[in-house]
C-alpha cells in the first residue's frame, strides 16, 4: 500500500479590498494551476484550497537556494451574511482573484480563519 505524502499546510499572502462594486480577495499561491485549485462557498464561508507541485532538481548538490516547494495552500474567509450572487474568480501565474459583488456581499464584513 503506498503511503500518502503530507506536505506542509499554509496560508497564502492575502488582500482583502473593499471596493464600491463588492470585495476583492487576491491570494498568492506560487506553482497553482486550475486543476489543483479549488474555490467553495457554503453558506457564509468561502473555502479556498490548492496544491502546489513545483519539481525539486534530483541533484540537489546543484540547488544554491530552494524557496517553492510542494505545499498545500488553505484559506477560510468567513462573511457575516450568506452571499446572493455568484462568485468570479480567475487565477493567472499563480495568483487566485475572487470578486464577490456589491449585491451579494452589502454591509458584510469579512474575517480570514486560520486553517490549522
Amino acid at each position: 500500500m503506498a503511503q500518502k505524502i503530507h506536505y506542509p499546510r499554509v496560508r497564502p499572502a492575502t488582500d482583502i479590498v473593499d471596493l464600491e462594486d463588492g470585495i476583492q480577495i487576491t491570494a498568492n499561491m506560487p506553482g497553482v494551476n486550475e486543476q489543483n485549485l479549488q474555490v467553495i462557498l457554503e453558506g457564509n464561508m468561502l473555502h479556498i484550497t490548492a496544491s502546489s507541485r513545483c519539481p525539486v532538481p534530483a541533484e540537489k548538490k546543484d540547488v544554491q537556494a530552494l524557496e517553492f516547494g510542494n505545499v498545500e495552500f488553505s484559506l477560510d474567509i468567513v462573511m457575516e451574511k450568506n452571499p446572493s450572487a455568484p462568485v468570479q474568480t480567475t487565477l493567472d501565474k499563480g495568483v487566485l482573484s475572487v470578486f464577490l459583488p456589491r449585491e451579494a456581499v452589502a454591509d458584510m464584513p469579512v474575517a480570514l480563519r486560520q486553517p490549522f
